[in-house]
């Protein structure tokens, strides 16, 4: 029986592809005079952002080029960010029919509840792990165990929902049932590689799953 979902934010929740790569694009060109890889950036999706800017922008003060990033995105976000199909009627859907769920993202706290009350979804999590919240990131189990903790759950009767590599492998080492979200780019290589068994066209289909896992509902 499956009594927990955990998610993913950044494209499972969200699309918010192209506003990282514009914020790449935009930082690359102030600091380092040169375009970026976007096929590179892509991979590092699912990669605390802090991680990513440290290895390719080392030689710069840190603080100085996550402040361009996020100012990059300041008055952009709620216009070119947005939920991805079905995704608040699947969270509907789950709440009333009593699911816990909870999000482990990559994403820094303060974003991550900033864009869910964008959304209005925020009401929908029992709890959010962030990359602040933790001392190990994904692919390491210990967001995930900490999600799975603080709902009072079990690994066993949990899902988590992601798109990315990094999603994947949190799940697997967490011995969690990893569901992989099926519109990104690749994603068809990283089901077979992972040997994923749940692959959703849109998350609506999130809910099929969880009806052939729970007969009474």
């Amino acid at each position: 029986m499956i009594d927990t979902v955990v998610f993913d934010f950044d494209g499972t929740l969200a699309n918010t592809n192209q506003i990282i790569i514009n914020s790449f694009k935009h930082i690359y060109s102030v600091f380092r005079n040169e375009e970026c890889d976007m096929e590179y950036v892509m991979n590092t999706f699912g990669e605390p952002l802090a991680l990513t800017l440290s290895r390719d922008f080392g030689k710069f003060n840190f603080e100085d080029v996550i402040a361009c990033y996020r100012e990059y995105q300041k008055d952009r976000f709620s216009q070119e960010v947005t939920l991805y199909d079905t995704v608040e009627d699947t969270l509907k859907y789950l709440n009333n029919k009593n699911i816990k769920m909870g999000i482990a993202t990559s994403r820094l706290k303060s974003s991550t509840m900033s864009a869910l009350k964008i959304f209005d979804v925020v009401k929908y999590f029992h709890i959010i792990i962030s990359a602040d919240d933790v001392n190990k990131h994904k692919p390491d189990k210990e967001p995930l165990m900490k999600a799975i903790e603080g709902l009072k759950s079990l690994p066993e009767k949990t899902l988590y929902v992601g798109d990315s590599k990094f999603d994947m492998e949190c799940a697997i080492n967490a011995k969690v049932t990893p569901v992989l979200a099926g519109w990104q780019h690749g994603s068809e290589e990283l089901a077979e590689k992972y040997n994923i068994k749940y692959v959703l066209d849109k998350m609506w289909d999130l809910t099929k799953i969880i009806k052939s896992n729970n007969l009474n509902i």
